[in-house]
């Protein structure tokens, strides 16, 4: 077996619009793409040429396609030239026939979420799991069938299926670590009952991180790749034969080759390469780097069976385009190499030209102007952004009294200061540093802060890094802007210093109107006078904050008194619109006493019950109104003025009409409206207990509809989407921390937690791009990426699964296009998708 395989790039394979997010070989001259543009294309040797055409574009899933599997021929009877079959993030499972064109012959429903993965059995069953944690087994002969479903087959999202060539059995691959052998589909499939709790024949343990690719290794077991950066080689018997160590990130894919006699292991990862490995020892012995993320990887093309076969080998790319490599010289396309590589080249210039130019943003510069006038001290240090557009670092000598020229600057990793030597802590400089005492006795916690900063991220900076509790965040802010003078802002605009990072409207103050309000109570503020904290009866509570150092967030995660509700409607014109879909007099009188009733006085029991009545009879097109009024009467649950008459009855009916709201066609009348205050009334029920708990049942029911009828829908109106952003955001805030102890009165579940994210990530993927809106339409895009970010990065820190199909929903990459984004340059939406980026790290 060669030491090197040796490949280089044969052909580029561009048709998709998205990234290429799977990959089929079909034959030795075929091979089949999806990708997140919604179609599965066919590729085949191009006639008279190397490279390769397309020779069938499929379009029948409504979402990203992310899941491929390969349908050999008579394997399915109604199939007898092969086919594929491919998942999606629409639920759906289509099955594709030769010729691969028009409409898919059979379509597979039953998943609740993203189909993450599929694969086709020896006697043509097709097998396909999800995120919804479950495994379902489709009939070969009775396309559409599903004969068997094990409902939690693992404890997170199923991510990668593959068969087993010698049974007809398959391997599955989770979220949860694990790795599950069933050996016998038939076994599974006589035992009663469709959601019966069948066993898998192993459970293997080894990654340490989730499990995202399987593949067969021939004549020796299996292969699996995974998130902990590694790829696994496994005996038949279920032992680690080798592990495969070297990539720098997240491990997407993995795949075997036959190279003459031998074999190679082949690996696509998030570091942009795809890896080559020998078996024998684990070394690497080939890297191809790539424009992007490596999504997948197959090999088997070109190889003929025989043992002279030199495969070639497949690799999709987050950059839209396939790739066929090889070993052979004669097809291999030196121009087509060279180009890559070229543009490899000139990437990593613009890279490291980007990387220093933000650096030297950070610098604290001055005009040549500054170095007219004497420095502070001996030794003083400017940074001068010369006439030529170089920065250079200039020392004060006071016995020469001049400015020495110290060397450009070509890097840095902080700033300098003009006025004189910084104060440093952990080894980095800054402009202020006050000594904070957080109780008698306790060490002294050192609050560092730089000339020009946002002071919000100054105090998130502060609380993470002791684990003080980030409801402080406030009073620290009100501190550093009470004792750093007003000179230290000059470079911070005004939002940045009292906005409310998640209205927009200014800090939060109890009673306060305003677009959107923030629930929750203020806190004394704890920080008095202009020195030191002064210990007092709040002490306490921050002395006994969380120990454990977290990442450094800024909004991440959403706490439960930052939850966003939409205010109050204009009641007369709610009225009006109830009158004119019919409302009988009695519910007019009652619906006009909900309205009008003061926030300190009792409702009328009478009028509740009436009104409880109407959103269980009314027609689904006619709710829009009630659920209007719905939303402002979720501010009375749970209070001593209303209690007695909104009860568990009511937010129950609340809540199921918010589902068929949400889960109302979007074709029908009043859809937008439904769809508008449904979500509305969704984000407004997470401020009292009451309405949490009854929305908590209905919430896979609401999500689902508001999926369809907002998060994918095109034409959705900006306010619809807002809305759903906001009640994600909500959900966020409400949800427990699985990663430690989940807390036992938790409204909101885990399964519910990876809904949530799954229909805000589509949200968002929606919403972009925004290139040629304008200011105004700018502005609101800011607010919904803000607040569907932060939702986001909320449900990956809480979450390991969630923060698994974050993941593989190509979230990383939606945070770093609204992070580079022009418009959103300074933003909050910019901030919390940093955010996003470490909670997924």
């Amino acid at each position: 077996m060669s030491a090197s395989p040796a490949y280089a790039l044969r052909a580029e394979c561009r048709g998709h619009e998205d990234d290429v997010r799977g990959v089929a070989v079909m034959a030795p001259d075929a091979f089949a793409t999806c990708s997140r543009d919604k179609t599965v294309r066919v590729w085949r040797e191009a006639i008279g040429d190397d490279g390769y055409a397309t020779a069938a574009v499929c379009v029948g899933h409504a979402s990203f396609v992310t899941a491929l599997a390969f349908v050999p021929a008579n394997a399915i009877p109604s199939l007898p030239s092969g086919g594929v079959v491919s998942g999606g993030r629409d639920t759906s499972i289509c099955v594709w026939g030769e010729p691969m064109s028009g409409e898919p012959v059979a379509r597979l429903e039953g998943h609740s979420l993203d189909v993450t993965a599929v694969c086709v059995l020896n006697d043509g069953t097709i097998v396909s799991g999800a995120m919804d944690k479950s495994i379902k087994v489709w009939s070969g002969t009775n396309l559409g069938t599903c004969v068997k479903t094990l409902a939690d087959a693992h404890g997170s999202s199923v991510l990668a299926l593959v068969a087993l060539p010698d049974t007809n059995g398959f391997i599955s691959g989770s979220a949860d670590k694990t790795i599950k052998v069933w050996n016998d589909v038939e076994t599974l499939v006589s035992e009663s009952g469709e959601e019966s709790g069948a066993k898998p024949s192993q459970t293997l343990i080894g990654h340490s991180d989730t499990v995202r690719g399987l593949a067969i290794m021939p004549g020796v077991g299996f292969l699996s790749a995974s998130h902990d950066c590694t790829a696994r080689l496994w005996s038949r018997g279920g032992e680690t034969a080798a592990i495969f160590a070297g990539h720098a990130a997240l491990v997407y894919s993995v795949a075997s080759i036959r190279v003459g006699s031998g074999s190679f292991v082949v690996t696509g990862s998030e570091d942009n390469t795809c890896k080559l490995w020998n078996p024998a020892d684990g070394s690497c012995v080939q890297t191809l780097a790539h424009p992007g993320c490596v999504w997948a990887v197959s090999g088997g093309l070109g190889d003929s069976g025989n043992n002279e076969g030199c495969a070639d080998v497949v690799t999709c790319c987050a950059d839209g385009v396939a790739r066929v490599w090889t070993r052979d010289a004669v097809r291999q396309d030196a121009a087509a190499q060279k180009r890559l590589d070229d543009a490899l080249l000139a990437a990593a210039e613009q890279k490291a030209q980007t990387a220093l130019a933000e650096q030297q943003k950070k610098i604290k510069t001055e005009p040549p102007e500054f170095l007219e006038q004497p420095g502070a001290a001996d030794g003083a240090t400017a940074v001068i952004r010369e006439a030529a557009g170089s920065v250079a670092a200039y020392a004060w000598n006071a016995g020469t009294r001049s400015w020495e020229r110290l060397g450009e600057v070509t890097g840095v990793q902080g700033g300098a200061h003009a006025s004189g030597t910084k104060k440093h802590v952990n080894g980095v400089a800054y402009d202020f540093v006050f000594d904070v005492d957080i109780a008698e006795g306790a060490p002294t916690l050192k609050l560092p802060f730089n000339v020009g900063e946002n002071p919000y991220d100054a105090a998130e900076r502060f609380l993470e890094t002791n684990g003080l509790d980030p409801g402080y965040r406030e009073q620290v802010v009100n501190f550093i802007t009470q004792n750093v003078g007003e000179d230290a802002f000059k470079n911070a605009t005004r939002s940045d210093l009292s906005a409310d990072p998640f209205t927009g409207a200014g800090a939060y103050v109890p009673g306060t109107g305003g677009t959107d309000t923030t629930v929750g109570g203020g806190r004394t503020d704890p920080f008095t006078g202009a020195g030191a904290y002064v210990p007092s009866g709040t002490s306490a509570a921050l002395a006994g904050a969380a120990e454990r150092k977290r990442k450094l967030f800024q909004f991440v995660p959403a706490k439960p008194h930052q939850c966003v509700v939409f205010p109050t409607a204009a009641f007369d014109k709610m009225l009006a619109k109830i009158q004119s879909l019919g409302a009988s007099e009695e519910e007019l009188r009652a619906f006009a006493a909900c309205a009008s009733a003061d926030e300190t006085s009792a409702l009328d029991p009478s009028a509740t019950a009436v009104l409880t009545k109407a959103l269980a009879d009314w027609p689904v097109e006619s709710l829009f109104p009630l659920l209007d009024l719905c939303k402002a009467l979720c501010a009375r649950f749970d209070t001593d003025a209303g209690g007695a008459a909104l009860g568990a009855p009511a937010a129950a009916a609340m809540a199921a009409a918010c589902a068929r709201a949400a889960s109302a066609a979007r074709v029908g009348p009043n859809a937008d409206a439904n769809a508008l205050t449904a979500a509305r009334l969704f984000a407004n029920a997470f401020q009292r207990r009451s309405p949490r708990s009854a929305f908590s049942s209905t919430a896979p029911m609401v999500l689902d509809g508001l999926a369809r009828n907002v998060a994918r829908n095109a034409d959705a109106k900006p306010a619809a989407r807002l809305a759903l952003a906001t009640a994600l955001l909500n959900v966020s805030a409400h949800c427990s921390d699985f990663s430690e102890a989940p807390e036992k009165d938790a409204f909101v579940s885990e399964e519910i937690a990876a809904q949530a994210a799954s229909v805000g990530a589509e949200l968002l993927m929606h919403a972009m791009p925004i290139d040629g809106a304008d200011a105004d339409s700018f502005a609101a895009a800011e607010v919904l990426f803000f607040r569907g970010l932060v939702a986001l990065g909320t449900f990956a820190a809480k979450s390991p699964g969630t923060k698994a199909s974050l993941r593989d929903l190509g979230v990383a990459e939606l945070a770093e296009a609204v992070r580079s984004h022009e418009a959103f340059k300074g933003g909050n939406a910019v901030r919390a998708a940093e955010d996003v980026k470490k909670a997924l790290e």
